[in-house]
């Protein structure tokens, strides 16, 4: 069992480590020929329940020249590998890598006693280099059949999402959604097919009737004022403070450009197609909300992914379900980050 690879320059492999590092204490990587995977669970194992809902999940496949170069891998199991680190663990050698030229990583020592040794390359002030080795242990080597145990690679089962919306900046939302902290644990995400997205603070599934983050009570000055502005705050009078944030404007994506949508082709498929739900809601209901509670906390979560500067960033709505962001990571949109939070119940 063989792995080396020079790291690209854009750190990407250190920067999807970080990006998964909130969601659990473990990420799974599964180091194939033409593309490595990512793969992370938040188990209520990780910890306090008030830390995060206990069910959010990410994944990642990317293709290997975007992460490496000079990469090579082989073992018996058809040339590929599968390991469990510590997410915390590759952080911390990353912080070496600021101003490294050139990162080596390569697989080492037993199998009981493996670590990932990343030889990290700094150049001084003067054009002297010198190297830094760290050695990141590895929890596990996971079999083929060890590896297909473990539902970190797998994606969930879930219906189709109705309302696909791109992003406004995480940094924004991240700023935004931080603000929401003191007033409740929980956040409605509410989106439609006209480009209109709301964030409305939640103290949970009792509030969550209709469509959470809309205001019928608004008149249309109110209306054109935010969609104006793009984004407002405000405040209404109810038992808890309730604070809305609105954006108007965004992209909403066709279905073809989603990964989720896997068409399948012929008579049957058109068939399909036809039945979508979300084409459906575009050709009768696109001013309609489609809403999902999340937990503040989880949420946060997602928001961490601002660290790999993504392309853009697509939220999809599955109603009183789940949702489901997009980090694309390149203009190719062959590598994503997807990260899955499922409604909080009871």
């Amino acid at each position: 069992m063989r792995l080396r690879a020079k790291l690209n320059r854009n750190l990407l492999f250190f920067k999807i480590a970080q990006a998964v590092e909130k969601i659990g204490k473990s990420v799974y990587i599964k180091f194939a020929p033409e593309f490595v995977s990512f793969g992370a669970i938040h188990s209520l194992g990780d910890s306090d329940q008030a830390d995060g809902g206990g069910a959010i999940q990410c994944w990642s496949r990317v293709p290997i020249e975007s992460v490496f170069i000079e990469y090579k891998v082989e073992s018996t199991a058809d040339n590929e590998i599968y390991v469990e680190m510590k997410t915390e663990d590759i952080s911390l050698a990353s912080k070496s890598s600021t101003n490294a030229s050139a990162i080596v990583m390569r697989m080492t020592g037993k199998s009981s006693e493996a670590n990932m040794t990343f030889v990290i390359t700094c150049d001084d002030h003067m054009g002297n280099s010198h190297e830094i080795t760290q050695n990141v242990p590895i929890i596990k080597i996971l079999s083929t059949e060890g590896a297909s145990n473990t539902s970190a690679f797998d994606e969930p089962m879930m219906p189709t999402p109705e309302v696909h919306i791109m992003l406004p900046p995480l940094e924004q939302l991240k700023h935004i959604t931080n603000s929401y902290k003191t007033a409740a644990d929980y956040i409605v995400i509410s989106a439609n097919l006209q480009g209109v997205m709301m964030l409305t603070t939640s103290d949970g599934m009792h509030q969550f009737n209709g469509f959470p983050g809309t205001n019928n009570n608004n008149n249309n000055d109110d209306m054109e004022q935010d969609e104006e502005n793009m984004v407002g705050v405000k405040y209404s009078i109810a038992e808890r403070a309730e604070l809305e944030t609105r954006f108007s404007g965004l992209f909403n994506p066709s279905l073809s450009d989603q990964t989720l949508a896997d068409e399948n082709d012929g008579e049957e498929g058109a068939k399909e197609q036809e039945e979508h739900p979300y084409l459906e809601r575009l050709r009768n209901r696109p001013h309609e909300f489609v809403s999902v509670l999340v937990k503040g906390a989880d949420l946060q979560k997602v928001l961490q992914s601002h660290c790999v500067r993504p392309m853009n960033v697509v939220c999809s709505l599955i109603p009183n379900h789940s949702i489901l962001f997009y980090v694309y990571l390149n203009q190719m949109e062959d590598s994503t980050l997807t990260y899955f939070i499922p409604e909080p119940r009871g």
